[in-house]
């Protein structure tokens, strides 16, 4: 993503260089590039918070000062009656629309909006749709803004299960598959909902009455669209980390206040839709818990200060921001406060482990290794963390990918994704295994370190063994026929249960 430094200083009370501002941003867990004025940044799938000026702003708050100067619309707004339903409120608990009419648009646009145009690259559209995406970058809400002359029928929210063809506003066509998330109009698809609006309601330079849509989505309902109907877009890149649940109000008045400075407005009406509450997290005060966690002695003030520097409330209870969406545990807190004092300026501090089991679990692990290496085996590491879910799973509280929540329980789903990973490259010989712990939710946690073998096709390319097949037998004599007792489990695997094409 990028940020222009300088539409960042706007935002920050203190006006560091940027080299400094660089300096801080990596500190916080910010990675980035710099390319002449502008950042590239790279963010964490769980800091949608961060992705706009308001976002990063609230980040470097505890080093550079928040500035207080953005501008609201702040008079009363008459109520908007709409004809819309949300037939799917578990995707979309909360959405507000927002009309606005005006009736002459001034030549040319404001230099913070022009200088967006030309530095972060988009292309300049027509008024709406400039000023909605200039509000994602700032706010980091996405708005979607329909021609409200071309909205004849009733509109509806609906989780679809549809193939229908869909022009998006860029005028390519789509062919929906599955489950979406969308739009409609008297059943005409007009928009991919987090995603894309479509070409039949798109605003144009003639455009003088919007209506523009201000929603929170489901993360889990958006997430992968994108990519599965090739769309190159930034709101789903945003819905898809999560957005700011409360924020739809202000987000608004900031688009009157923009439209404001652009063009002279006849009439404005807003309504908000809520269908769940939002369910607040609070998390005790505990800075001995966090202080045990990073190996530090930071004093209860200086703790509290930290958080509600960040914008957390404070009030006997920590009250975590509806923006935070990762800050779930002391854990995270621990994160957050080790982020803010720098972990280059924390202490070091010596730890003991015990060593006897772990000097016999590593040779264990060694001897089998090497036996298995000796036999043409390779080694795969894979990640964790699975979207499977069984009756022993943990869930994890902050996922990275939060379509992958629980820990593993087995190695075999995994071994068998390399093994098709491989057939798809045309291997004819695949000896793999993986030596990883699992871990069970029973009568409580329980860790255990597992090895996974798999195989498949010839034993080998050479003229002794190129006819050979790896198979059942092949395994189980490698495994079992010099001990005593066969403690080796070896099981066939159906190609029919698999997603691969070979035989």
């Amino acid at each position: 993503m990028k940020i222009a430094y300088h539409d960042l200083l706007k935002f920050l009370d203190e006006k560091p260089s940027i080299e400094i501002l660089s300096e801080k941003l990596f500190q916080l867990g910010h990675e980035h590039e710099i390319h002449g004025d502008i950042f590239e940044m790279e963010f964490t799938p769980n800091r949608g918070d961060c992705l706009s000026l308001v976002g990063l702003s609230r980040d470097l708050n505890i080093f550079f000062g928040k500035s207080k100067n953005i501008e609201i619309y702040k008079n009363e707004i008459d109520n908007l009656d709409i004809n819309f339903k949300n037939l799917a409120t578990e995707h979309c608990p909360k959405i507000t629309f927002l009309e606005i009419e005006i009736s002459d648009q001034k030549k040319e646009y404001k230099k913070y909006l022009n200088n967006f145009i030309n530095q972060i690259g988009n292309n300049k559209t027509n008024l709406f749709t400039d000023i909605s995406n200039y509000i994602s970058y700032e706010q980091g809400q996405p708005t979607h803004c329909y021609d409200k002359e071309k909205i004849k029928g009733e509109l509806s929210f609906k989780n679809l299960e549809s193939d229908d063809k869909f022009n998006t506003l860029l005028g390519s066509e789509i062919q929906l598959e599955g489950q979406n998330c969308v739009f409609t109009i008297d059943e005409e698809i007009v928009s991919l909902a987090g995603v894309m609006g479509g070409e039949s309601t798109a605003c144009s330079s003639e455009t003088k009455k919007v209506l523009v849509e201000c929603a929170y989505f489901n993360p889990e309902s958006i997430i992968g669209k994108s990519v599965k109907y090739n769309l190159n877009s930034d709101a789903s890149y945003k819905f898809e980390r999560g957005v700011d649940i409360s924020c739809q109000e202000k987000v608004l008045r900031r688009f009157i206040k923009v439209v404001e400075d652009h063009a002279l407005i006849k009439s404005l009406k807003m309504n908000e839709f809520t269908y769940h509450e939002y369910n607040e997290t609070i998390l005790p005060i505990d800075v001995t818990r966090i202080n045990n966690i990073l190996g530090t002695k930071l004093s209860e003030v200086d703790y509290i200060h930290y958080l509600e520097k960040s914008g957390f409330i404070i009030n006997k209870t920590i009250k975590v921001p509806s923006y935070r969406h990762d800050i779930k545990t002391q854990n995270d807190l621990a994160e957050e406060i080790a982020r803010f004092i720098g972990y280059n300026n924390i202490g070091k501090s010596f730890l003991e482990f015990k060593k006897s089991k772990t000097k016999t679990n590593m040779r264990k692990s060694s001897i089998i290794k090497n036996f298995l290496i000796n036999n043409g085996f390779n080694e795969v590491i894979n990640f964790p963390f699975t979207s499977e879910e069984s009756p022993h799973s943990l869930v994890i509280d902050n996922p990275l990918d939060i379509n992958k929540k629980y820990l593993r329980t087995a190695l075999k789903n995994s071994l068998i994704d390399n093994l098709i990973y491989n057939e798809r490259r045309q291997k004819d010989s695949i000896k793999l295994f993986e030596i990883s712990d699992v871990y069970l939710k029973q009568s409580k946690i329980k860790r255990y370190k597992k090895l996974g073998i798999i195989i498949s096709g010839r034993q080998g390319n050479d003229f002794d063994n190129f006819s050979k097949k790896l198979d059942y037998k092949y395994l189980d004599n490698m495994l079992n026929d010099k001990l005593d007792n066969k403690i080796f489990t070896v099981n066939e695997i159906m190609r029919s249960d698999i997603g691969s094409k070979k035989k």
